[in-house]
């Protein structure tokens, strides 16, 4: 299941829980945001380790500009943020988000995860 992210409460909740996130940022009105949003979504077919959220950057724009100033990454559309402790460890935009890079990041954070541990 993914948790869809429509306001800045909602982006700061998400930061400071306890969850290794991937954030996939996107517009509806964009060519590009949809080859993404299809990695995105072939990405959540199989068993995920994870939380999954995502975020319509036209619907909840100050949620979207706002988790860019939280995180110190430059905001773009699309996008996908990997989070872990209220940081960024990984991000990837446009055409470099595929369901194999989608995979890596989920991996890094969670050898970020066991390596805190």
């Amino acid at each position: 299941m993914v948790q869809e992210i429509r306001t800045l409460e909602e982006m700061d909740a998400l930061l400071a829980g306890p969850d290794p996130v991937l954030l996939f940022k996107y517009s509806p009105t964009c060519g590009i945001s949809q080859v993404a949003q299809e990695a995105w979504e072939a990405f959540q077919d199989g068993p995920r380790t994870v939380l999954l959220a995502q975020c319509d950057v036209l619907e909840a724009k100050p949620a979207a500009r706002g988790i860019s100033e939280l995180i110190h990454v430059a905001h773009q559309s699309p996008q996908v943020l990997a989070l872990l402790d209220g940081r960024c460890i990984a991000h990837a935009s446009h055409y470099s988000i595929k369901t194999s890079w989608l995979a890596q990041a989920e991996q890094k954070l969670l050898t970020a995860v066991q390596a805190a541990a």
